[in-house]
């Protein structure tokens, strides 16, 4: 009877054994792989690793929760059929028992922090993975921020290139007995805004390339037609045309001053170019767009 019961048992154990075991090893393959792949790929010539989603980490966490109780409730029927076996079984052989069952206790107490640890560590994962999907889209909205700040940049200082326009002046003198000649630049030409005898003598205004539209404060005020003057454009005929016209007045006895409007600001290069090559002086007066000028005949403070 004593060996027939200690067969059953041993049956019993190693059939238990079996299951647990079995049970286990599929919990342990299932947490190798998750501790797999997030180790995978991290030598230099291997490919890049596979990143798992928070979703499924989640989803394998869960997983484990749910085998660690089906886990649990197979234990709880082996301790069960456990104790039928040892009521039939001889002190000695249930010594051997209880002496098992502790410490199957102890690996099962172990295993289980274990499994709590591995499922702290699958969720701690999850988080990191989520916190680096949001760096990864922080990190390229700044990158996108610095590009368009790098392209606004570059705009605006092209910008400022175009709008800027290198002017050689030279050195502010007295005009001494120098006379004035008045030119108004407007329209992109150039325009003589009186007429001149050979003694450089003022004779009157323009009339070829100005109209009268009204007095002010003693003076007279005067538009320059659109179709007059001569045309700054760069071309050949057109230095040609400002030189005959400067050429009229002697560098030594005469200056210039040329009024400008902003919409001749561009133009002022051209003239400015040939009044330096003839030896000329300047006095420059940029007026706004609608600011009316009045001669009274005035003298300069000093020209360029």
């Amino acid at each position: 009877m004593s060996r027939r019961s200690a067969a059953k048992q041993d049956s019993l154990e190693l059939l238990l054994d079996t299951i647990c075991n079995t049970f286990g090893g599929v919990l342990f393959i299932a947490i190798l792989v998750v501790m797999l792949l997030q180790q995978t790929g991290k030598g230099v010539s291997a490919p890049p690793p596979v990143t798992v989603s928070p979703e499924k980490l989640h989803d394998l966490s869960q997983q484990i929760t749910e085998l660690t109780a089906e886990l649990n409730r197979l234990k709880a029927n082996r301790e069960s059929q456990v104790a039928i076996v040892d009521s039939f079984s001889t002190e000695e052989v249930r010594e051997l028992i209880q002496r098992r069952r502790q410490l199957a206790a102890k690996e099962t107490e172990h295993q289980v922090k274990a499994n709590e640890l591995l499922a702290q560590n699958a969720k701690l994962t999850a988080h990191v993975e989520a916190d680096r999907a949001e760096n990864a889209k922080v990190k390229q909205d700044l990158d996108a921020a610095l590009r368009e700040k790098q392209q606004t940049q570059t705009t605006l200082e092209n910008d400022r290139k175009s709008r800027t326009t290198e002017a050689r002046l030279p050195l502010l003198r007295p005009p001494g007995a120098r006379q004035e000649i008045g030119l108004v630049l407007r329209y992109g030409r150039l325009y003589l805004w009186h007429r001149y005898d050979q003694f450089h003598n003022r004779q009157g205004l323009n009339t070829d390339d100005f109209v009268i539209v009204g007095e002010e404060d003693g003076g007279i005020l005067t538009l320059p037609k659109p179709t007059g003057g001569i045309v700054l454009d760069g071309s050949a005929e057109s230095k040609d045309a400002v030189r005959r016209l400067l050429r009229r007045f002697d560098s030594r006895t005469c200056y210039f001053t040329p009024i400008v409007r902003p919409d001749s600001f561009a133009a002022f290069a051209h003239f400015r170019d040939i009044a330096l090559e003839l030896g000329f002086n300047y006095r420059l007066m940029p007026v706004e767009a609608n600011s009316p000028v009045v001669d009274r005949g005035g003298s300069a403070t000093g020209v360029q």
